[in-house]
């Protein structure tokens, strides 16, 4: 009888440990680009409307810099120097946010408008309450530069290039097909992921479930 109450013990144990191994948060990785129509319309309309409803679920991951690349001249970003600009300083803010749902926030925020005159840098930072001062200070200094760095070696090891942005990663593993699926009907991706992670009670039929709104 002890012999069997031990199986049953060990089963279950094994059992709840396989479970909470599995139902790990998922990881959500962004690839965009400050100025690019295209993130802007993933970040606006997907992103955002429904990072909030599984936000406890995800680690999220964003990185402003796309198909950008450095020299010995600086850096030079597929929708010119204001990109160059806006992403160091979308690198800058989001270093200073800790929540998540606050950078998304931001990014949302900034997005909108990014060359209306103050927009990016003092607009939405101000609603994210980081300092603006700190922001310029960083984005005018080698901190703004070497973040701008880092961002360039993460999206280069990270993606295909990025052939497209934005570049959407699971799980720090790229593959095409999350990749178009999640750019073109992100909620039902996430909820096949979520589900994937053992989260089966967060999506009906590939719609998230949340009393949640953004």
């Amino acid at each position: 009888m002890k012999s069997l109450i031990f199986v049953v013990a060990v089963v279950a144990f094994v059992t709840v440990t396989a479970d909470r191994i599995k139902r790990t948060p998922l990881k959500v990785s962004v690839y965009y680009e400050s100025h690019c129509p295209d993130s802007k319309d993933f970040i606006i309309t997907q992103l955002h409307p429904h990072f909030c409803k599984v936000q406890q679920y995800l680690n999220l991951n964003l990185v402003p810099f796309g198909k950008a690349y450095s020299s010995d001249q600086g850096f030079t970003c597929q929708h010119g120097p204001k990109e160059c600009r806006g992403n160091t300083i979308h690198n800058c803010v989001l270093k200073r946010i800790q929540d998540s749902k606050a950078q998304v926030d931001y990014v949302n925020c900034a997005m909108y408008d990014p060359d209306q005159p103050g927009h990016i840098e003092k607009t939405c930072v101000k609603e994210s309450g980081v300092s603006v001062e700190e922001v310029q200070t960083c984005f005018t200094s080698s901190e703004g530069y070497q973040m701008m760095l880092n961002a360039e070696i993460e999206t280069k090891a990270m993606t295909p290039g990025p052939k497209f942005v934005p570049t959407i990663v699971f799980d720090d593993e790229y593959n095409d097909d999350d990749q178009n699926n999640a750019f073109e009907k992100f909620e039902s991706t996430l909820c096949e992921k979520l589900v994937s992670h053992g989260y089966t009670e967060v999506c009906s039929n590939g719609v998230i479930i949340s009393p949640h709104t953004c």
